[in-house]
């Protein structure tokens, strides 16, 4: 049984990926060949890689650091570029990050673009919007109303209120919709994180799809305008939205599941085979009692395992209980869960996947 990690941060750890090496002995010459009895571990399982997801641009290095890490040990390994909702205060209060270029994108989206460019086996990730994440403000700015996220307020800027989201939920969507325009342009998949903000998560596909609606309409002018299209063959739809989603440490309930699957099929992306929900051991809500229920409405087919974790050293422990959980909310074989999830992966992943395998034949 091979295992991959979708979702984890130990590019953060300490010793990055070198507690995992050091507990899991490399795979040769592929981890898709036929595994020795001496390469087996727990559950006659063994760990096939996993998708490094950074956090904010000062992540980007550390990130292709362990993808090449794995890589040179025969294991599959996806960069993923993006600014997670935790951490977008700190570079939308960085005024060089929010310079504007002259092509029109701010600093932080212009790097973001770049390292997509130079890296077209990447995905976008972790990205997304976080309803729950509060921080404190000193006492001496406090307002009357200290619950109060009204942007429109004169009083106090929206960073000084005493509770008030790590980052606002209008920037936090603003800069949700620039990277999923972002991974829709460049063809990339994305791992999305959502966290109490099903209808901001909503609202900004509505407003992407619209986008790239117009997109799609002003390059059809464009080229009508340069050549005869009377007689060209008929368009498949066109998509709308980045081309395959990943929802990471799923937290919604069952309902909110047909609600994405429907906004994806609106983008023209196949909800049968393009979208992907986790839920990581890391996380509580992975053990809530409506969880199994959910995993269950999903269905294996849908399903990706994860860690979400920054130490490496509990991530092969916790890729078992994943994988455990998933079999026993399903009510299926571990050795299904593995060889489902492995599929789903190498599909959601496989520019990376494909990347790491023409290494192990240089």
């Amino acid at each position: 049984m091979l295992l991959f990690d979708a979702h984890n941060h130990i590019h953060l750890g300490s010793r990055g990926v070198a507690p995992l090496l050091e507990a899991i002995p490399a795979l040769l010459p592929s981890v898709d060949h036929i595994i020795s009895s001496s390469q087996v571990h727990d559950h006659n399982a063994a760990f096939a890689g996993a998708a490094i997801m950074s956090t904010h641009p000062r992540d980007y290095k550390n990130v292709n650091s362990v993808v090449s890490d794995l890589r040179k040990r025969n294991y599959k390994a996806a960069a993923c570029y993006g600014i997670h909702p935790w951490f977008l205060n700190e570079v939308l209060q960085d005024p060089q990050s929010t310079q504007v270029l002259d092509d029109g994108e701010e600093v932080w989206l212009h790097g973001l673009r770049k390292i997509l460019v130079e890296h077209p086996d990447a995905i976008v990730g972790e990205i997304g919007l976080d309803g729950a994440r509060w921080v404190e403000v000193a006492e001496d700015s406090v307002e009357d109303d200290i619950y109060d996220n009204d942007t429109t307020s004169s009083k106090k800027s929206i960073w000084e209120r005493r509770r008030t989201l790590a980052c606002p939920m209008h920037l936090q969507k603003d800069a949700f919709v620039k990277q999923l325009l972002l991974a829709a342009e460049l063809n990339r998949p994305v791992s999305i994180h959502v966290v109490r903000a099903w209808g901001e998560l909503f609202s900004s596909l509505d407003e992407v799809r619209e986008t790239m609606k117009q997109r799609h309409q002003q390059k059809r002018v464009i080229e009508s305008s340069v050549k005869d299209t009377s007689s060209s063959p008929r368009r498949n739809k066109e998509v709308l939205l980045p081309p395959k989603m990943y929802f990471h440490a799923f937290s919604g309930k069952s309902g909110v599941i047909s609600s994405i699957l429907s906004a994806c099929a609106k983008g023209n992306i196949d909800p049968n085979s393009d979208v992907y929900f986790g839920f990581a051991p890391a996380i509580p809500n992975f053990y809530a009692p409506k969880t199994s229920g959910v995993m269950k409405d999903i269905g294996l087919n849908r399903l990706l395992l994860e860690t979400d974790l920054e130490d490496a050293s509990k991530a092969w422990d916790d890729l078992l209980r994943c994988l455990e959980g998933i079999a026993d909310a399903l009510d299926v074989d571990a050795g299904e869960v593995a060889d489902q999830t492995y599929v789903n992966a190498k599909h959601f992943y496989s520019c990376s996947f494909e990347t790491t395998e023409r290494h192990s034949r240089e």
